[in-house]
């Protein structure tokens, strides 16, 4: 049988249930007979997700300790939606019948495409370039294209969004012991782009050389893979047939 690697939808995991899963990936991998563990890379992977594991760890454990870290993920997830609300609103002026607005929605677009991704940003820096955002709309070249296509509210809901968390976040600055809270997103990130690239290095050397070491890499990947996937599955069994892997 040909060696594959069990697709799992890692972004479809709760922070918790991303931790549990790196634990049993490190648990397992690192109960390997110590005799068959030679693989320079795969032993510097091995390090490198323990590290990152450990800093996660740490971070999710400030997050739960925190009922007002509580309230900064929510607000984070408020101002998402609402940024996300505007890209969407935008789009829908570029089939409109009027070239006046076809216009105002290009423009636009052009604008909101050098403020993407901003939901994978650090908490921080996602605060900063809204800001930057809305002083962009705010002005003389993109309001009166703002007020044409009537979506002052959509501007006005990002505006109100932004604030609330600005408020939740400043007072949580306060705070410098609890400061490295606001990077768990982008240490889940750096986290599961690692476990990406190890996956991929283990199922390629399973393929290419078939050795006792990556075949059990392989197989103990697979285990904790495929239970997560099939947990997910059935909390998700409506869109089940959608859901694509991340890794």
């Amino acid at each position: 049988m040909e060696q594959m690697l069990e697709p799992l939808r890692t972004s479809m995991l709760t922070n918790m249930e991303g931790g549990q899963l790196m634990k049993r990936h490190l648990n397992d991998l690192r109960a390997i007979d110590p005799k068959l563990l030679t693989d320079a890379p795969f032993n510097a992977y091995l390090e490198s997700l323990g590290i990152y594991a450990d800093r996660y760890e740490k971070a999710l454990a400030l997050v739960r300790k925190s009922e007002e870290t509580v309230k900064i993920q929510l607000a984070d997830v408020v101002r998402d939606r609402a940024v996300n609300a505007f890209g969407k609103a935008l789009k829908l002026y570029a089939l409109s019948d009027s070239l006046e607005e076809v216009e105002a929605s290009r423009s636009l677009q052009i604008l909101f495409g050098s403020f993407k991704d901003l939901s994978d940003l650090n908490y921080e820096a996602e605060t900063i370039a809204i800001d930057k955002l809305l002083f962009e709309l705010a002005g003389a070249n993109y309001f009166p294209k703002i007020k044409l296509l009537q979506m002052e509210r959509y501007v006005v809901r990002i505006n109100n969004s932004n604030a609330v968390f600005k408020n939740l976040f400043g007072g949580r600055m306060v705070s410098s012991a609890l400061a490295e809270t606001y990077d768990l997103k982008r240490i889940r990130k750096e986290m599961f782009k690692k476990y990406g690239e190890f996956c991929n290095y283990v199922l390629t050397m399973s393929k290419a050389i078939h050795t006792p070491l990556f075949d059990s890499a392989l197989e103990l990947l697979n285990s904790a893979r495929k239970y997560n996937s099939d947990f997910l599955a059935r909390r998700h069994a409506p869109k089940a047939e959608a859901v694509k892997a991340d890794v």
